[in-house]
């Protein structure tokens, strides 16, 4: 019989580089089908800024495409020294209305 317990530890012996492929497997397939609504997977998301790659992996494009958007005002930033961030709340709205 499988259980949780089993799999869990079957997880965990894995390599790593197997572990990520699982894991970005799962990742992949669950947004694919739309099984989880976008509120509910990011409902938990970290409040701390995010920096333009981090925002770039959130919205799924390109660096520049977020630099080309905080260029031309369509994506709200705050500058800590000279970086440039983002609030999560902002870019969680940000990303509903282009799906929308």
């Amino acid at each position: 019989m499988i259980t949780a317990r089993k799999v869990y530890k079957e997880i965990v012996d894995m390599p790593i580089k197997e572990r990520e492929r699982l894991f970005s497997i799962i990742a992949r397939v669950g947004f694919e089908k739309e099984h989880y609504p976008h509120a509910e997977v990011f409902s938990d998301i970290r409040q701390s800024p995010f920096t333009i790659k981090e925002a770039a992996e959130y919205f799924e494009v390109a660096e520049i495409t977020v630099r080309r958007w905080v260029k031309n005002g369509i994506l709200k930033y705050n500058r800590i020294g000279k970086n440039i961030v983002f609030d999560p709340d902002a870019l969680k709205v940000f990303k509903q209305q282009k799906q929308g």
